[in-house]
């Protein structure tokens, strides 16, 4: 409860920069049809042909990468951050209802990621569990790359959890992004924004 308490203040912010125009961004793009598809490896490096949809802010600070197969959504995500960054599926208006993965990479290398459902437009977000949900989180990894945190994972599309947001391959759907300066999952952001991307096959 406390946690959920002390994020208060980090996600009233989030939300209200989330909903600000200045964040919308287009949906994410399509990798070229021809590239081939390489085997997906949670190991923190975002290699060619691994993902078949990405998005990337403006500024370069943000990227989150998407791949769908055999029922499974592939997730990369990095940010020009030492600390923690997250995305969050569906919901909305702010972050009502939404589904996040947050996460941070330790110097020494231990990986630190929660799955999280946020009950308010201005949260609070806890853990799964604490819902009386399920973590579904299947496989993780990252690492700290230059100036980057590079972070990615697996779960279902459909992972019959009544707090995650269930994946669809067919239209667009909404993904809430942010990033911060420490290594927990209750400092302030420094960046958040959201965008539309729409996944095929699966």
């Amino acid at each position: 409860m406390m946690r959920g308490l002390k994020f208060l203040a980090v996600v009233l912010a989030l939300a209200l920069v989330t909903l600000s125009s200045g964040c919308v961004s287009h949906a994410g793009e399509k990798s070229d049809a021809n590239t081939q598809l390489v085997q997906w490896k949670p190991d923190g490096v975002i290699s060619p042909g691994e993902y078949q949809v990405n998005f990337t802010t403006k500024e370069g600070d943000f990227s989150a990468f998407f791949r769908v197969e055999n029922g499974t959504l592939f997730v990369g995500m990095k940010a020009m951050t030492h600390g923690w960054l997250a995305v969050g599926f569906g919901g909305g208006p702010g972050m009502k209802k939404t589904d996040i993965v947050i996460a941070y990479v330790l110097p020494n290398g231990t990986v630190g990621i929660s799955d999280d459902y946020s009950t308010g437009f201005a949260g609070p977000h806890n853990p799964d569990e604490f819902y009386g949900g399920n973590y579904s989180i299947v496989s993780f990894g990252g690492r700290e790359d230059g100036d980057f945190t590079v972070v990615e994972f697996s779960r279902k599309l459909d992972t019959g959890d009544p707090y995650d947001f269930k994946i669809p391959t067919n239209g667009s759907f909404r993904v809430i992004w942010a990033y911060g300066m420490s290594d927990d999952f209750i400092s302030e952001h420094v960046r958040a924004g959201h965008f539309y991307v729409s996944l095929g096959g699966g």
